[in-house]
């Protein structure tokens, strides 16, 4: 007789039973979907990793749904590589740019052009720190900027903070791995054009 073995899905949607019991979260369609989304990166084999953390921790003033949200979010943290890092990171900083970026010139009162083109005519190169000569943006955000396009970016960056952050992280990540693999070619194709001057015995 062949075993049973639950599918990931299956064991997801367990866990996710278990934390709302757990948390006395009531069943709400809407609740389940967003825990559901909370513990979706994290592999069925870290559960119990989640479990022994939520439990052997004090958060004061927190939710379950909070409690959750903060474990799934240490334990993705510490999954993903130094590159996946990074574009995480850039994503967050651009995200909070642009929104600050939107909403100061949506405030603004101009009848001439609106806010839209106002934003299209940003030139991003030339935002500087506070205090600082120095730009703001890399030639990384640039080109991530451009294949986004400015429009999009309006759009999406006060209408949906997840979408955003998910579509400007993979574009991130896109480039990095170019980068990445740029660097590395030289080094191989020296080794190779060495091997290759190389006298035979």
């Amino acid at each position: 007789m062949q075993k049973y073995t639950p599918t990931d899905d299956q064991i997801r949607t367990q866990f996710v039973t278990s934390l709302m019991n757990y948390f006395k979260i009531e069943e709400d369609v809407f609740l389940r979907s967003h825990i559901d989304e909370l513990i979706r990166p994290i592999p069925t084999n870290r559960y119990s990793e989640f479990l022994r953390r939520l439990s052997s921790r004090d958060f004061p003033f927190k939710t379950g749904i909070e409690k959750i949200s903060l474990i799934a979010h240490e334990l993705l943290e510490e999954q993903r590589s130094p590159l996946e890092l990074e574009a995480h990171k850039r994503g967050q900083k651009l995200y909070a740019l642009m929104y600050d970026l939107r909403r100061t010139i949506t405030d603004e009162r101009n009848s001439e052009q609106s806010a839209l083109e106002r934003f299209e005519n940003v030139r991003f190169t030339s935002i500087k720190e506070a205090n600082s000569t120095q730009p703001l943006l890399d030639s990384l955000d640039i080109e991530v900027i451009r294949t986004l396009t400015k429009r999009w970016i309006y759009d999406y960056v006060s209408l949906d903070r997840g979408i955003f952050e998910r579509r400007v992280t993979h574009e991130y990540t896109l480039l990095l791995l170019e980068q990445q693999r740029q660097q590395t070619q030289p080094s191989i194709a020296t080794s190779t054009k060495r091997a290759l001057m190389r006298k035979p015995k």
